[in-house]
């Protein structure tokens, strides 16, 4: 995993209110008196664009059509509770909240369903249900609050953490009457912090186990556990699966956690296959991760929203991101908590606990990789610890024991890259970073016990000017010839030695070469630098 940015940081601690970021800019913005907590998006059948945002005291809704000028248009006032989840079907708006106190004059909604065509009503339209769900177990228990819910691509909505039975998921049917939903099901082995659906799969969070639960929920009262698999912190928060259905993305709402990728496409051999931070600190809490197209927008706390180019998921980049809260950094629970990325307009509304709701305006670019195999020229043979620069990106790497490396980054640039290790020389190259594009550079270094030799005759011998366009002297040789060879070990070019002076046939990309001389019965080896 790598994620290379070449940006100017502004570092942010408590006080400071300096704003960062790349690749995406502030619209507009609304403030709140209470609180924020989680968002969602509502596009109405006329095309006007909504921000369902909650906070500690109710469900504000927010139009958000004029970027610029955000529209409070409704507001909802609920139980006091920091947390508050909201989801959309049909022009229905479907909110959960957790853990209320008991100084609340206002009744535990259980699920509050709001018609979102009253939204220009001078009163909105809307009322809470709290149905008595029985358990597997034979109990019975009235819905009052959960934690979370999803609503899937065929009208049915999971309610995840709820105050029934284990907390796993309660399963409503909406799709046949959106106003007046039908408990149909549930699973309750674990307790469920969060999950999404689709396809009748379950992906859900079991937080306090640690893993990701697959489940199969096709007959809604008779749910199925396919796979559960760890996640790196073991406090997994937010599951949400690729376009595909093949890629799975999780975080662990824990500091210096990460954003983790897995192969899903197999369940019976789930496989890691990379994980990544925020550039804005390692100590930072990753929170909601969702994914849009080949690209996964994160909320952290502290740090605001992430955007990653999971192309090659593979390789996670990062190549954007908007701190949405300057005076939080590093560890804790401030700052950012949601991020909604669906409006067709592209963009991104984003609810700080703190700073209120912010309308934001992305531009996905995609990364650019390179997968860097380093050899030994004569030997062939992989060479692991190996330091790797760039130039331009300014960023270092390490070959692996097998010789590899991998790099990212947002720009699509001409670079350079140097590489060094003990025992060989030097190598620089030039390096054009494709967006797009998953590359393969092979790096051959020349061990310098095939380079240097200790008698007179060799240390007489001088190559000058160096670097040079391809043109220079060799001084000390007679009556020689020249070979040139390229860092793969590939002879591109040989001649004779005229008065001393090489001319080279070709006009060469920039980058490191090697001259090898011979003269009677001497031979020598130069690292030489060709410039444009």
């Amino acid at each position: 995993m790598r994620s290379t940015l070449l940006v100017l940081f502004v570092a942010v601690s408590i006080g400071v209110t300096a704003q960062v970021s790349l690749n995406i800019t502030l619209k507009g913005q609304a403030t709140y008196m209470n609180d924020m907590n989680d968002i969602w998006g509502y596009t109405s059948s006329t095309g006007r664009e909504f921000a369902i945002a909650g906070t500690t005291a109710g469900v504000s809704i927010v139009e958000v059509s004029d970027s610029i000028i955000p529209s409070k248009r409704q507001f909802i006032q609920g139980p006091y509770s920091i947390w508050r989840d909201l989801k959309t079907w049909d022009h229905y708006a479907y909110v959960t909240h957790d853990n209320t106190f008991a100084w609340n004059t206002i009744p535990d909604h259980g699920l509050l369903i709001i018609d979102l065509d009253s939204v220009d009503n001078t009163s909105p339209t809307y009322k809470t249900i709290n149905p008595v769900i029985q358990t597997p177990s034979g109990s019975s228990d009235t819905l009052k609050t959960a934690h979370n819910l999803y609503i899937d691509e065929n009208g049915y909505a999971y309610l995840f953490g709820a105050n029934v039975g284990n907390g796993g998921a309660l399963i409503f049917d909406l799709a046949t009457d959106p106003w007046n939903p039908t408990y149909v099901g549930m699973y309750d082995d674990y307790y469920f912090h969060d999950g999404m659906v689709r396809g009748d799969t379950i992906w859900g969070s079991a937080v306090y186990q640690g893993k990701f639960v697959v489940v199969d929920a096709t007959v809604k009262d008779s749910t199925i556990v396919l796979a559960t698999h760890g996640t790196p912190n073991a406090f997994t928060h937010n599951t949400w699966i690729s376009d595909d259905n093949t890629v799975l993305f999780t975080t662990d709402e824990i500091g210096n956690a990460f954003l983790t990728a897995y192969d899903v496409s197999d369940l019976t051999n789930i496989t890691e296959l990379d994980r990544i931070q925020t550039s804005l600190g390692s100590s930072v809490i990753p929170h909601n991760a969702h994914v849009y197209g080949q690209w996964v927008v994160t909320s952290y706390y502290t740090a605001g929203v992430q955007i990653i180019d999971a192309k090659y998921p593979e390789l996670l980049v990062e190549v954007g991101y908007y701190d949405t809260s300057p005076s939080f950094s590093g560890n804790g629970f401030y700052g950012n908590w949601g991020a909604y990325p669906y409006f067709e307009s592209g963009l991104i509304v984003c609810s700080d606990i703190e700073e209120g709701l912010s309308v934001l305006e992305p531009t996905y670019v995609e990364a650019s990789r390179v997968h860097i195999v380093v050899y030994d020229s004569i030997t062939r043979m992989p060479l692991s610890n190996a330091e790797l620069l760039f130039d331009r990106v300014s960023d270092t790497l390490q070959s692996s024991i097998d010789g590899l490396a991998d790099a990212g980054t947002h720009l699509d640039v001409l670079d350079s890259i140097s590489v060094k290790l003990a025992g060989y020389v030097p190598h620089k190259a030039s390096y054009k970073w494709q967006a797009g594009i998953f590359d393969t550079l092979k790096i051959a270094l020349l061990n310098v016990n095939n380079v240097s030799v200790q008698d007179a005759a060799h240390a007489a011998v001088i190559l000058q000017p160096n670097p040079n366009h391809g043109t220079f002297q060799l001084s000390g040789v007679e009556n020689g010839t020249y070979q040139l060879i390229d860092s793969k070990g590939r002879l591109l070019e040989m001649g004779v030695l005229f008065n001393e002076r090489v001319a080279l046939k070709e006009k060469y990309a920039h980058g490191t070469y090697y001259i090898r001389v011979q003269w009677g019965m001497h031979a020598k080896t130069f690292p030489v630098m060709l410039l444009p």
